[in-house]
C-alpha cells in the first residue's frame, strides 16, 4: 500500500497566509516545504499551493487559473484527538467556526472551521 493513498491539494491566493492558518493557528506540521507546502495533522495529509503555481501541464494550469477568486466548495473531515483543546485554540485565534462543537447522532463530537480559501475543515473525535 502507498504511504500516501490520497492527499488533498488546496490552492490559495496567499500561500503565506495559508501556512499561517494551518501551521501557526491550527497546529499542522510541515512535512515538506519547497515549491508547495505539504502538511500533516495526525495521519491527515494536505498539500497547499499558491494560486500562481504552475507545476502541471498547460491545460491544467489554465483550468486552475479560471477558478481563481472563487470560494472553495471543498471540505475535509479530520480525526482530532484533543478536540476540545483544538476548538478552544480556534476560538482564541478567532478562526471562523461554521459549525460549533457538539455531539452528532452518528456517535462523534465535531466542529467545522473555514480556511482562507473557503475550504471547510471538520475536526472530529469518537464519543466514548
Amino acid at each position: 500500500m502507498a504511504d500516501y493513498p490520497a492527499i488533498a491539494t488546496f490552492r490559495f491566493p496567499d500561500l503565506a497566509a495559508a501556512r499561517d492558518f494551518y501551521v501557526d493557528q491550527l497546529g499542522f506540521t510541515v512535512t515538506r516545504d519547497d515549491q508547495n507546502l505539504s502538511i500533516a495533522f495526525g495521519a491527515a495529509q494536505i498539500m497547499l499551493e499558491g494560486d500562481e503555481s504552475a507545476f502541471y501541464g498547460d491545460l491544467y494550469n489554465r483550468a486552475i487559473a479560471e477558478r481563481r477568486g472563487q470560494r472553495s466548495p471543498n471540505a475535509l473531515y479530520i480525526e482530532a484527538p484533543g478536540l476540545d483543546e483544538l476548538y478552544q485554540r480556534c476560538l482564541d485565534r478567532q478562526i471562523r467556526v461554521v459549525d460549533s462543537i457538539g455531539s452528532r447522532p452518528w456517535g462523534q463530537r465535531e466542529f467545522t472551521v473555514e480556511d482562507p480559501a473557503g475550504n471547510f475543515l471538520s475536526f472530529w473525535e469518537r464519543e466514548e
